[in-house]
């Protein structure tokens, strides 16, 4: 039955409505369909995607008629998951993680396509791979990249992946695009991301997704360590330390 259209609440809410029914939804949106979904008049949602396209939060997908997220909005949830009042208690359940499993530990943000790192606990020992906060790494060579990648909707996923470039990182990079898609099958069926050397000679990493109540994950918990000090079967061995660490950080990072 389709939704009556009616006119209600304050000029704010009816914009929140707007962007809550763009972000989350599966496919871009035109503006009837927004329309229908807020159950708002066609001319009221049109003004509303206006302003917000012109402000950055709202972008037309390549037909032209369609809207996505734009930069604006997806720089304001990069700057939600930084917010400093989130950073203390998940930054707890890191250093806990670390302790226990006595290597790296890392929470990172699916960002267009690539990998930024929200937080991380180094180890103690001295070989080991520095990366601050903020820092980038790309999505076809790394645990998460490749983690974060396979599982969202089919429509991102290609989308991503025709933007790829499979440079070779080093000898153990996968460069041909039917391995990719192979690891990404793979990746997608076990939910765990894998760098074997991939990315970095003589690292290994492992990681699993922070599941959102709904939708696909843009987050993800990882652990990467020296394979002279801990091979991948070893860190393999530590998935359901790092998969409890991932549902306690949900809530945090999700809300």
């Amino acid at each position: 039955m389709p939704v009556k259209k009616r006119q209600s609440g304050s000029a704010g809410a009816r914009t929140l409505q707007v962007l809550h029914a763009v972000t989350n939804a599966q496919l871009p949106l035109a503006l009837p369909e927004i329309s229908d979904l807020v159950g708002l008049p066609k001319p009221t949602v049109h003004r509303i995607v206006a302003l917000l396209e012109e402000e950055g939060y709202l972008l037309k997908d390549e037909t032209g008629r369609r809207f996505v997220p734009g930069p604006a909005l997806r720089d304001l949830a990069y700057k939600v998951f930084q917010c400093e009042a989130m950073r203390g208690p998940q930054h707890l359940i890191l250093q806990q993680l670390a302790k226990k499993v006595g290597e790296a530990c890392n929470i990172v943000l699916l960002e267009g396509d690539r990998i930024t790192y929200l937080d991380r606990v180094d180890s103690a020992w001295p070989l080991r791979l520095r990366f601050d906060v903020g820092s980038h790494v790309p999505l076809h060579c790394t645990a998460t990249g490749k983690l974060l990648l396979a599982l969202q909707p089919k429509r991102v996923r290609d989308r991503l992946i025709a933007s790829l470039v499979l440079e070779p990182k080093t000898r153990h990079t996968i460069t041909r695009p039917e391995d990719f898609q192979r690891e990404l099958a793979r990746t997608r069926r076990e939910e765990v991301g894998i760098d074997n050397e991939e990315f970095i000679e003589g690292m290994a990493c492992i990681a699993v997704p922070i599941r959102p109540p709904r939708g696909a994950p843009i987050v993800a918990v990882s652990i990467h360590a020296s394979i002279p000090r801990r091979s991948l079967a070893e860190l393999r061995a530590i998935l359901p330390d790092l998969r409890e660490a991932a549902r306690e950080l949900a809530p945090i990072m999700y809300g």
